[in-house]
């Protein structure tokens, strides 16, 4: 049975089996299909990058597109790991340079990721789409402006938990005026502020730009002119969420958050001022994710802001020891989903 069949069939129904599990078995059927499963896997997953070495991975599967990889172990987020112990990325992309022009997405976790490695990306994978840091150290916004100003067909651009040098707000104005793929853009992590000018710019670029999230230093009074450039955003991350009450502002938050009736997913919050979250009501509705993470927000006005959102399916939210969590343990049992 594993004969019967041209190779070019094989590699179609290869294609629709994306499991990394499922893949592996596939390729210990016979050694036809080891050979056919190696040249048409496009994508790979390495739980920890000590486990193989580069060349090996790229000995293996000649034709990969997407290298997700993973560097220390978790108990690293928790400072149980000593300084220096490695999860070094270099030598990957430094291999992967050579062996994959056509790499298309690169994600990394608990790695450490120099400028240098930064610039290399950048300047060696010319299709290159995806780019995400998770739990990342050992990089500073210069690294992130080579990946601006390189990765012209860059889609996503998404950076969680790391540690990064913020040498400069500038590194989106690096991002070229040609530059209208962003799909994703998320900087939550990032202390320093940002280029609001190069921000709404881009923002008005990039069309197609469906999650935006954006760090602590964007100021809630410059929220809706983004939201107003972007109506078609589905998951939002709002920067500091305070400022004075003032009715001109209120006003024109709700009506941005009004005009964005695709938004599923909400995040950010930052010191968030209650008298400002029913601005965020009329959109409500069809919100299927809260984080609230970040926020600061006592529990009656949260209750009344999850009260607004019949249709939530994941709410985030560290549990503080000066908030009372009865009327929300109350509130979670009102919905179905």
């Amino acid at each position: 049975m594993a004969y019967s069949f041209p190779e070019e069939v094989l590699e179609h129904v290869f294609s629709f089996i994306q499991d990394d599990k499922d893949r592996n078995a596939v390729s210990l059927v016979c050694k036809s299909w080891y050979e056919i499963e190696r040249w048409c896997r496009r994508r790979i997953f390495v739980g920890n990058c000590y486990a193989v070495s580069p060349r090996i991975v790229m000995r293996r599967f000649p034709e990969l597109r997407s290298v997700s990889l993973k560097g220390k172990p978790h108990f690293a987020d928790f400072n149980l790991v000593p300084e220096g112990w490695g999860g070094y990325v270099y030598p990957w992309i430094s291999a992967m340079a050579e062996a994959y022009p056509w790499l298309e997405e690169l994600r990394l976790k608990r790695m450490v990721v120099t400028d240098e490695a930064l610039e290399l990306i950048s300047r060696s994978f010319k299709n290159f789409s995806v780019l995400v840091l998770s739990s990342c150290e050992g990089f500073t916004t210069d690294g992130l402006a080579a990946i601006a100003a390189n990765c012209r067909n860059l889609r996503v651009l998404e950076l969680w938990e790391c540690e990064v040098d913020d040498r400069s707000g500038n590194w989106l104005s690096h991002f070229p005026e040609s530059c209208t793929s962003l799909v994703s853009l998320s900087f939550p992590c990032l202390d320093g502020e940002v280029s609001f000018s190069a921000l709404e710019r881009l923002v008005s670029r990039c069309t197609n730009l469906r999650t935006l999230r954006l760090n602590n230093s964007v100021p809630l009074d410059k929220l809706p002119n983004l939201l107003r450039r972007a109506p078609q955003l589905v998951d939002l991350g709002t920067g500091a969420y305070t400022a004075e009450l003032r009715p001109e502002l209120y006003s024109k938050l709700g009506d941005a958050f009004a005009g964005c009736k695709g938004l599923k997913s909400l995040s950010g919050f930052w010191e968030a001022v209650p008298s400002y979250l029913p601005a965020t009501y009329s959109i409500c509705a069809g919100i299927r994710s809260l984080n609230l993470s970040y926020a600061t927000i006592q529990s009656p006005d949260l209750v009344k802001l999850i009260r607004q959102c019949p249709n939530l399916q994941r709410l985030y939210w560290i549990t503080l020891k000066t908030v009372d969590s009865m009327p929300l343990q109350q509130l979670a049992r009102t919905f179905k989903s």
